[in-house]
C-alpha cells in the first residue's frame, strides 16, 4: 500500500475559515479555498489536541475488529484494547509497526503500564495493521497547503454529525497513483474548529475502515510497550 495515499500534502496555510452557516450545500463538489484552509489544518489540529481518545474499526474474515484507545501525535505512540470474534486483548502501535500482549483487566493506562510480554510485529497489509497505520498518519506538527488539497481534487461530500458536532465530510485527496479524477478511497469529518472527528478508507473488497478521534485524553501512552 502506498502510504502516500494517506497524505494530505505539506506546508503551511495562511487561508481563513468561514463562518460554518456560510458554507455551500450540495455535494459532491469542489470543495471552496476556505473549506481547504480547514481541511489542512485539520491533522495540526489533532496534533496541538493530542493526546486523544481513539476508535479504530477494522473489517477482518472473522468479523470487526474494534480498538479504543489513546493516541498521542506528539510522542508518536498509540495503546488501546482490543476486541475481536475470536479474543481480546492489549495492543500499541506507532509508525513502525504494532506490539499485542494479553489483557490485565483493571483500567487501560495501568494495564498498559503494568504489562511487560509485548509481542512485536510489523505491518502487514491485512485491514486491522492498515486502518491503525492510517491513525497514526491523522495528525502532524504543521499545517498542510492547502492549495495542494484543491489542486489534489479533495471535494466536499456532504454534512453529517459526529458525535452531536456537525462536520462537512471531504474525499480526497484522490490517490496520486489512480488515474485523474478518479475517486479517492479517503474521507474526512472536520468539525467547523477545524478538527478532525473521523477519517475512513473503502478498501478494494467492498469493506470501510474508521478511525474516530475523540476528545482530548487525560493521559498519554507509557513507554512500557516499547522499552
Amino acid at each position: 500500500m502506498n502510504r502516500r495515499w494517506f497524505l494530505l500534502g505539506g506546508g503551511a496555510v495562511a487561508a481563513g475559515v468561514a463562518a460554518f452557516a456560510l458554507w455551500p450545500s450540495g455535494g459532491p463538489r469542489p470543495i471552496t479555498i476556505d473549506e481547504a484552509g480547514r481541511l489542512a489544518l485539520s491533522r495540526y489540529t489533532a496534533f496541538t489536541a493530542s493526546p486523544l481518545r481513539v476508535r479504530v474499526e477494522a473489517p477482518m474474515a472473522e468479523g470487526t475488529v474494534v480498538v479504543d484507545g489513546v493516541i498521542d501525535y506528539r510522542s508518536h505512540h498509540a495503546v488501546g484494547e482490543y476486541r475481536a470474534p475470536l479474543g481480546s486483548g492489549l495492543i500499541a502501535w506507532d509508525a513502525e509497526g504494532l506490539r499485542v500482549a494479553p489483557g490485565r483487566g483493571g483500567g487501560l493506562p495501568e494495564s498498559v503500564a503494568s504489562t511487560p510480554d509485548w509481542s512485536p510485529r510489523a505491518y502487514t497489509d491485512d485491514p486491522l495493521d492498515t486502518a491503525l497505520r492510517l491513525s497514526v498518519l491523522l495528525g502532524q506538527d504543521r499545517p498542510d497547503n492547502a492549495q495542494v488539497l484543491a489542486g489534489q481534487e479533495a471535494r466536499w461530500l456532504r454534512r453529517e454529525a459526529v458525535g452531536g458536532r456537525e462536520c462537512d465530510v471531504f474525499s480526497g485527496p484522490r490517490p496520486r497513483t489512480g488515474r485523474r479524477g478518479g475517486e479517492s478511497p479517503l474521507a474526512y469529518w472536520v468539525d467547523a474548529d477545524g478538527r478532525m472527528r473521523r477519517a475512513t478508507m473503502r478498501l478494494p473488497d467492498g469493506g470501510t475502515l474508521t478511525v474516530g478521534l475523540d476528545e482530548t485524553a487525560s493521559w498519554s501512552p507509557p513507554d512500557t510497550p516499547w522499552a
